[in-house]
């Protein structure tokens, strides 16, 4: 693909990504603020609903409250009846359209059931249906309300977008909205005015009756003492014995009363008190179906959302068969019953609560699809606008395309020629932008090939030389590498291969070289009479040098039978190792000689014995300043130290305190001391504390190879 094409594609791609992203992300953040304002507008007419039913509930807690003390067995005759009926409305005010009617129960053993016998036996009471006014909102005013929302929501989310006529447009809608709102809701307001007039005239003329029924029976003579008659007998259908309900009655009652326990969560009842004493209860006969028709508020119609009730049965309560097909269409019921969530209806809002004291769970489902269309119609064209001005700008890419290509074509051009071995060709600059400085950094280029194929060929006559030397380097280190490993294995073969076992001490040596060939030694010699020595050294240097040195000594020490005292031994040694005019060779060395209960030392330039005590934790050196071997012939000292059961003796070379760090800081000897004395306090043996020291030596060279051979020999007396 050529490089105009290229720089076309490029162009589009990085300007459709972007646009596509910006059209996306304002659609998803657009779609999610109307769907979280539904929601919470959702969420707050559910919780209207959930405060409705709650208050029904209080409400008729406290009507019912107020027939506690109703005589309901003197009503004589007809008039008076009427007059119970009446008192039983006027009491429950608001809350008579809900219920049917009141039941009384008599207690089963009332004190005063002789004296009431009109009380004796279950009695219902009809209510008869009472329509009380209730404020509803017009469809204008509610189609206004809608309007309104829709227009402010457009007029915050968009405004940016708009010009100047539209915004005014836009806000002279939004006013005259507003004005036909407030006109609406004035004439729902004198509606309902008017209703509450005539509703409250009815009131009067029930308490009217009321009064005039009480006055009567004030002012009439008193009744002969006869048993009173029960108000049941000869009475029409308002006031029943429930014995003479019928099989269907009785069954409609304790319909409604269960249903009225899946709607509320529970019965209404009040007790019922003649002469001081208890001699029933009343239980409210509610309608399920007006409760449920005041929970859900409003007409159907006034607004899109559709509220609806599910009770623990599955029944779904909606305000017209209209609403139940629609959520039935929407599955909402079956999601319901199985308790699945509501969030992936499209183009619907849905929400749901329960109430804890009946388990009725009301909820209210509002589309919002139209809204969505809206959106990405909206989404759509603007994306169209995006891809017009992206082509626009794609015709005047072209021509700028062509132009870098022409000047690259002429580098092109020019490569091709020094690929075919002409290293003399130039191409012309023909200005200071960055394609004149790829012609100047060409033509650069062409001449350094020109003056690097002269050079090379005087290298490879340079490198074949090079190669034979190489050749003759590597047979000389072949034969000095097989010299070293063979002088490696002659040093590892002066060591003891291994270690003396003896019953009053536990011995254990480590080592590790620096290089090929080390020159740190150790050795030792197990005498009669339960002795022991060990002998350590430090050859100076590395590698044969260091070698020859420890042959020496290795020499020497295998002549020593114990006799000798460890001063005697380097004192002899030193003379015999000046006599053989070594040169500048020369060996540090330790001699220890172990004896049940005491050490006897004499050293020769080598690092102090450091002994640890196993009663007192403490660390003691054993110092003998004195030149190494192969220097000056001189007497040696020696020291005797007691040993106890449990002590423990370290000889070291110094490769341990002068061991040295990432950052060049050497471990010293208070470190190489303080590392001992943890070392020896927590290992059980000798070749416990051989293995926290390498490890100690490890940690603090981390993986570095040692600056300097490292030799450890350590003595435990056992018990």
């Amino acid at each position: 693909m050529k490089i105009r094409t290229q720089l076309v594609l490029a162009c589009f791609v990085l300007s459709v990504l972007p646009l596509s992203g910006i059209v996306l992300y304002s659609y998803h953040s657009s779609a999610n603020a109307v769907e979280s304002a539904y929601r919470q507008e959702a969420q707050r007419l559910t919780g209207n609903m959930d405060r409705r039913l709650a208050t029904i509930r209080a409400e008729l807690d406290e009507r019912l409250a107020s027939l506690s003390g109703i005589e309901i067995d003197t009503a004589p005759n007809g008039q008076s009846r009427a007059t119970v009926i009446d008192s039983i409305v006027m009491a429950m005010g608001e809350a008579a359209p809900l219920i049917d009617a009141l039941e009384f129960i008599p207690a089963p053993a009332a004190p005063t059931a002789a004296a009431y016998a009109p009380l004796s036996e279950a009695i219902v009471i009809d209510l008869p249906p009472v329509i009380m006014p209730a404020f509803e909102m017009s469809p204008r005013a509610s189609a206004a309300m809608a309007e309104i929302g829709r227009l402010s929501a457009d007029l915050q989310q968009n405004a940016s977008k708009m010009t100047k006529e539209e915004r005014e447009t836009k806000r002279r809608q939004l006013r005259e909205k507003s004005d036909l709102l407030e006109k609406e809701v004035e004439t729902s307001r004198q509606k309902f005015q008017e209703q509450m007039k005539v509703a409250q005239a009815q009131l009067a003329a029930r308490r009217k009756r009321q009064a005039e029924e009480r006055q009567r029976r004030q002012n009439a003579p008193p009744a002969p003492a006869v048993a009173p008659r029960p108000v049941v007998a000869g009475a029409p259908s308002a006031i029943r014995p429930k014995s003479e309900l019928s099989a269907a009655e009785v069954e409609a009652i304790e319909t409604k009363a269960r249903k009225t326990t899946l709607v509320l969560g529970r019965h209404f009842n009040v007790p019922v008190e003649q002469g001081g004493e208890v001699v029933g209860q009343i239980r409210a006969q509610l309608r399920p179906e007006a409760v449920i028709r005041r929970v859900l508020g409003g007409q159907a119609g006034d607004r899109d959302e559709i509220p609806f009730a599910v009770d623990n049965e599955g029944t779904i309560y909606t305000r017209n068969d209209a609403e139940r097909s629609t959520l039935d269409r929407l599955g909402i019921p079956e999601r319901i019953r199985a308790g699945l969530s509501f969030r992936d209806i499209p183009n619907w809002i849905v929400v749901a609560t329960r109430d804890e004291e009946s388990g009725l769970r009301v909820g209210v489902a509002r589309p919002v699809g139209e809204n969505f269309v809206e959106l990405r119609q909206t989404a759509a064209r603007n994306f169209g606008y995006g891809l017009g001005l992206i082509a626009f700008a794609l015709i005047g890419i072209v021509p700028l395309a062509n132009h870098f290509t022409r000047d690259v074509k002429r580098v092109t051009q020019g490569a091709e020629r020094i690929a075919q071995g002409d290293l003399q060709t130039r191409i012309p600059v023909k200005g200071n932008d960055e394609f004149g400085q790829l012609a100047l950094a060409f033509n650069k280029m062409a001449e350094d090939l020109s003056d690097h194929q002269r050079r090379l060929f005087a290298e490879e006559r340079a490198r074949r030389e090079q190669a034979v030397h190489q050749r003759v380097l590597a047979v000389e280190y072949e034969r000095k590498s097989s010299d070293l490993e063979d002088a490696r294995r002659f040093q590892l073969s002066m060591l003891p291969k291994e270690l003396p076992r003896h019953e009053a001490f536990d011995v254990a040596v480590f080592t590790q070289t620096a290089t090929e060939v080390g020159g740190d030694y150790y050795d030792f010699h197990d005498g009669q009479d339960g002795l022991l020595s060990v002998t350590i050294g430090d050859a100076t240097g590395h590698g044969a040098r260091a070698g020859t040195m420890v042959t020496v000594i290795k020499t020497l020490f295998a002549g020593y039978d114990g006799r000798q005292t460890p001063a005697q031994f380097l004192s002899d040694a030193a003379g015999k190792i000046k006599r053989m005019e070594l040169g500048r060779m020369a060996m540090a060395l330790s001699l220890a000689r172990f004896e049940r209960g005491r050490l006897t030392v004499a050293t020769a330039g080598m690092p102090p014995l450091l002994r640890h005590r196993a009663a007192t934790g403490e660390v003691e050196e054993i110092a003998l300043p004195a030149t190494p071997l192969g220097t000056i012939e001189i007497d040696y000292a020696e020291q005797s130290v007691a040993l106890d059961a449990g002590d423990t003796v370290l000889l070291m070379s110094d490769g341990f305190p002068e061991l040295l760090d990432m950052n060049g800081q050497q471990l010293g000897y208070p470190g190489a001391m303080e590392e001992f004395a943890r070392s020896a306090a927590a290992s059980p043996d000798a070749n416990g504390v051989i293995e926290a020291l390498a490890a100690a030596a490890r940690r603090w060279h981390g993986g570095n190879p040692p600056n300097d051979d490292i030799t450890f020999v350590v003595v435990r007396m056992r018990g």
